[in-house]
Formats: structure tokens, sequence, C-alpha cells
């Protein structure tokens, strides 16, 4: 039982070694988003804006200045150093950088392009090879708390055959204490990344969205502020961070703010449903995975678990790497460990 536990840590570690420190690295570097995307212009102002346009204000400008898209989202900004943003839809899709004391346009994208932060997050999420990366990436996640499972085993199962005995500090030891001490969280951030990667279809099935009924007055830009009253007296635990204009007849204007929380509302500008952080564990998991849900430092405390990641991956990559040369021949087995006999048998 100890071998087939101790061949099936070591063969899933080093199958899934390599996009394990491709989600680690990337993790890391992803724990520094806010500082790697207002770094510099278009996202960040030349110089900090003491009084932001209200939001109904904002939006009315923006449609003002593109009459011939529909506003589909505002991102609002969330220091006074940083530009606002309008994604806007029409027969070219398009993303513009706003002013937010002014209201006027400061870039434009196509929202198709990506830069490198956006290939930095697409890569972390394996999106870059479509259904088969996420696919990949999910299993990585899972992988962890599977890997740290058997850790655990692997250890009582020795502590019950044999006493403890002192040893000094290698590469081993150091892989084995830090996985047991610290891979409980890990597990659980990488768990809650592998969901991450369907967040959008799980929550549609376990915590769906309000939809209208019948057609109502549209929510446009002019008649927008006091739907943003009526949002901000039923949730005032957090400033607004978006909004969502509603797509069609049926969809809600829906709000997010600052703290993940969403409020969706009526074109009346009735309040339909409250969301919190903890109303539904779906809405945690992000929240949790990126840290964001202990404050502005919590991301670069995420980031250091992923460096605990990278150095298990590596390290138990080396200790594989220089168990075979140890042994000094190519030792046939299987990813589940399967019997050497019965390999031997096949070999011949």
């Amino acid at each position: 039982m100890i071998r087939w536990l101790f061949k099936t840590h070591v063969y899933l570690g080093v199958v899934l070694a390599l996009p394990l420190m491709i989600i680690a690295a990337t993790g890391i570097l992803l724990g520094f988003y806010d500082e790697l995307r207002y770094a510099e212009p278009p996202y960040r102002l030349n110089q900090a804006v003491k009084a932001s346009l209200p939001p109904a204000v904002l939006a009315q400008r923006v449609q003002a200045a593109y009459p011939g898209y529909r506003l589909e989202v505002l991102y609002l900004p969330t220091a006074p150093e940083r530009a606002a943003r309008a994604k806007l839809a029409g027969t070219d899709p398009r993303l513009a950088f706003i002013h937010p004391g002014t209201g006027q346009t400061l870039a434009v994208r196509d929202t198709g392009e990506q830069d490198g932060l956006d290939f930095l997050y697409a890569l972390h999420r394996g999106k870059l090879l479509g259904l088969p990366g996420q696919i990949i990436a999910c299993a990585g996640g899972i992988s962890i708390p599977i890997l740290w499972g058997i850790g655990l085993l692997l250890r009582r199962r020795r502590l019950a055959y044999r006493a403890k005995r002192r040893t000094s500090l290698t590469i081993r030891s150091v892989h084995r204490e830090l996985g047991l001490i610290l891979g409980g969280v890990l597990a659980v951030l990488a768990a809650m990344g592998s969901l991450l990667n369907f967040a959008g279809p799980l929550k549609q099935w376990l915590d769906p969205p309000p939809r209208l009924a019948s057609r109502g007055p549209a929510v446009t830009p002019a008649n927008l502020a006091h739907h943003l009253s009526s949002a901000a007296g039923a949730y005032p635990a957090a400033p607004l961070e978006r909004i969502y204009f509603p797509a069609d007849e049926h969809t809600p204007l829906q709000l997010r703010f600052r703290d993940g929380g969403w409020a969706y509302l009526d074109a009346g500008g009735r309040v339909l449903k409250i969301v919190t952080p903890f109303s539904h564990w779906t809405n945690l998991l992000y929240p949790l995975h990126s840290g964001r849900l202990w404050g502005a430092h919590g991301p670069k405390f995420t980031a250091l678990f992923g460096m605990m990641l990278l150095g298990l991956s590596g390290s138990g990559l080396y200790l594989y790497g220089r168990r075979r040369r140890g042994k000094g021949r190519s030792t046939p087995g299987g990813p589940f460990g399967i019997h050497r006999g019965i390999l031997g048998i096949l070999k011949r």
C-alpha cells in the first residue's frame, strides 16, 4: 500500500509538474495584477483626479461621444490615478479609456486586442489552448489536493511502522515538510482555481441572476442616476466598481461592487436581488483564490503560495530525476505504479 501510494504521488506529480509550474509562475505575477495593470497609460492617468464625475454623468458623456455604439460595460476608476473604461458594442467592438474627471476619451482599443498581462492571465487559466488547456489547468489544480492527501497518508503510515527520526535539512525533507504543513491551504486555493475556470456556468446553474418577465422602459445612461441611487441604498457596504447595461429586454441592470457584491435592478429602478460575497459559495471563489477578500495586500500574500507551489514542483522533479539517476537505469512503471513483475513479463 505504501509503495502504491508513493508511486502515485511521484508519477502524478511528474506528469503535471510542468502545468503546475506554469500556473504557479503566472499566479505569482498575477498577485501584483493592479500594480502591473495600472503602471502606465492608458490605464494610468498622467495626473490623479481629485473628483471624478458621477457614474451616471460619465455614462452619458461616453454614450454622447459614441452615438453609433451601445454602452455594454462601464468600468469605474478604483483609484484617483486610474482611468475609467467603457466597453462598447457595435459593428467594430471597442474599449474606450475615459478620463474620469472630464469624460474625454484618452485612447481606444479593439476589444479583441490583448497585451502582455492579458496573455499572462490567459496562460494562467489555460485558455490559450482552448477547452483542452482549461481542462489541463483544472486537472493540475485538482491534483494538488490529491497529492497533499497522499502525502498525509504516507506520513501516517511511515510513523505507524517506525519512530520519527531526526534528519538533516535536505531537499527531500524541505519538500516533505513544506507540503505537509502548508499543502492544505495550497490545496484549497488550487481547487478554487480549478472551479473558477467554470465559474460562469456554475453560477448560472446554482445561483442564476434574475430575469425580467416583461419588457419595460430601457435602462439608458440618461435615466441611470435613479437606478444607482436605489442600488446604493440597498447595498451601502462597498463603492460601485462597474455597470453592466442590459443586452436585451429580459436582462436586468447589473451592478458590481468592489467587495464582489452584486445588485440586479429592473428597468424601473426596483432592486430585484442583492448578492453579497457570502450569499453563495460560488461568489467566494475569486475573492478567496486571488486573496482580494483580505484587502489590498491579500493578492501579494496569496502569491507566496504560488512560490511554494513552484518550489514543490521544482523540488519534486529534482528528486525524481536524482532517484532515477541513482538507479542507473530507467525503471519501468505506469503513472499508477503497476507491479514490476507484471511489467517485466510484458517487457519480455
